[in-house]
């Protein structure tokens, strides 16, 4: 990308750090950019005006979107295909995996596409995507088990270098855990690979244990759902373990009171489940989270969304995320100073928090 020859930062990164998340490029949220409908041209124009937001590359793991867009806008420059063509050719036409397709452009979609759907019922279908490296990418369980046999050959890339993308990358603070496009953990002496993602209303998982050769995948079409504790319970009954059934969604339960009695007949049923101990329903952080942000922009009730915030910033006093989105919420309804308060303190909690920073910045 020769764009990048004039910066002195981005001059450095190699295709390897961009691959296992050591490029010092921060993620969307952190850079502030707005990556909907975002081109080559304006994805390279924007990373260079947020040249001193990166971290010296090699230093240590951080997870880059961007990083993978720019990956695929190197196979596009290189192939001189598009990205989902080359994808076409070189991996879903050769394993066959005839379901395939990277949706960057609305022909792709058939009648027979899944529509994606939020966490609390709305259509959430997402967009074609201008730069697909990050994701963009529809299949099917049976195509991904295709692609994941094929894997276990030569047949698209050899064992040699896979070896290289099961290595977790090396950085000079900290640790990592992840290869090429994976998360790598050390299970009974075996590797265990897996990764997730998301998308509008869409979320997956797969999950590959290389010794034994069992892969689980997940592909859903609601928002949210829990990936990592449904592999969790089908890994252990696959192993004769004791498992433990997920949890249902604690903001769904929330949300369905606050559309029949109100934000305060909510809050007393959060207090009375948390006072239970009740393992029935999920009410963590995350979950509060989703709830706040559908307060705020899904219905616009945005003295509901702050009282979901302010409870989640209360139950978890340490959490940067949890104030960054009270933040969110008190800029939303035009009340300044209290915006600035918990940004401070989402930035003072975790000085890294790209997107409380800029917030802060841009509030003066």
């Amino acid at each position: 990308i020769p764009e990048f020859s004039r910066s002195a930062r981005f001059s450095q990164i190699t295709l390897r750090q961009l691959l296992n998340h050591t490029s010092g490029i921060p993620d969307y949220g952190d850079l502030r950019i707005d990556d909907t409908g975002l081109e080559q041209r304006g994805l390279i124009g924007a990373l260079l005006k947020k040249e001193d937001l990166l971290a010296k590359p090699g230093m240590k793991y951080r997870y880059s979107n961007p990083g993978y867009a720019l990956l695929a806008v190197v196979v596009e420059r290189v192939s001189g295909e598009r990205f989902g063509e080359f994808l076409g050719q070189e991996i879903f036409e050769p394993v066959g995996m005839n379901n395939t397709f990277v949706y960057d452009s609305p022909t792709k979609k058939n009648a027979r596409t899944a529509v994606g759907y939020g966490q609390f019922g709305q259509v959430d279908d997402g967009g074609p995507t201008a730069i697909p490296g990050d994701g963009g990418i529809y299949s099917t369980v049976d195509d991904l088990l295709k692609w994941d046999q094929a894997l276990y050959t030569d047949r698209l890339v050899d064992q040699s270098t896979l070896a290289e993308a099961f290595a977790p990358g090396k950085v000079r603070l900290g640790t990592s855990t992840y290869g090429f496009g994976w998360n790598i953990e050390e299970d009974g002496g075996s590797k265990y690979l897996w990764h997730q993602g998301s998308h509008a209303g869409f979320r997956a998982f797969i999950g590959r244990r290389l010794a034994d050769r069992v892969t689980v995948i997940i592909l859903t079409n609601k928002g949210n759902s829990k990936r990592q504790d449904i592999n969790a319970a089908i890994q252990n009954i696959l192993s004769d373990k004791p498992y433990v059934l997920p949890r249902q969604s604690g903001a769904e339960k929330l949300y369905k009171t606050i559309q029949e009695s109100g934000i305060q007949a909510a809050l007393q049923l959060y207090d009375a489940l948390k006072h239970a101990k009740s393992v029935d329903y999920d009410l963590g952080e995350s979950e509060l989270n989703a709830l706040g942000y559908q307060l705020l922009y899904g219905d616009h009730r945005v003295s509901d969304a702050i009282a979901i915030f302010k409870l989640n910033a209360i139950e978890h006093p340490w959490s940067s995320n949890a104030f960054d989105s009270l933040g969110e919420a008190y800029a939303r309804s035009g009340e300044r100073d209290l915006a600035i308060k918990c940004y401070a303190m989402a930035v003072t909690l975790d000085p890294t928090n790209g997107h409380a920073a800029g917030a802060l910045k841009e509030l003066g």
